[in-house]
């Protein structure tokens, strides 16, 4: 049995609903988990549209904090190339509500 089926089932033992003791849950695992929080560095997991840019295998590599990939480029390269494709993703492809 996995902790999320555990905790659960405790939950529901203690007068949550199905419904509302996977909500919670659910609502849980979005919380930024750093103990102390940091706050030069905030952390979310609930996810956004933030701009990532990542060093790696001697290039960068960008893409958003949604999961969208923006490309990888040489690390003598501009990162406006990253920023304007982000822009044109979270101006173009993310909803608005």
């Amino acid at each position: 049995m996995s902790a999320r089926t555990e905790i659960l089932a405790a939950l529901q033992r203690g007068s949550y609903t199905a419904e509302d003791a996977a909500a919670l849950l659910d609502r849980a695992d979005k919380e930024p988990r750093a103990t102390p929080p940091d706050p030069d560095f905030p952390e979310t997991l609930a996810g956004g549209h933030a701009l990532i840019v990542e060093y790696g295998d001697c290039a960068l590599i960008g893409s958003c904090q949604c999961g969208k990939q923006l490309g990888v480029f040489d690390p003598s390269k501009s990162i406006n190339h990253f920023a304007s494709r982000w822009e044109r993703h979270c101006m173009t492809e993310v909803p608005r509500g």
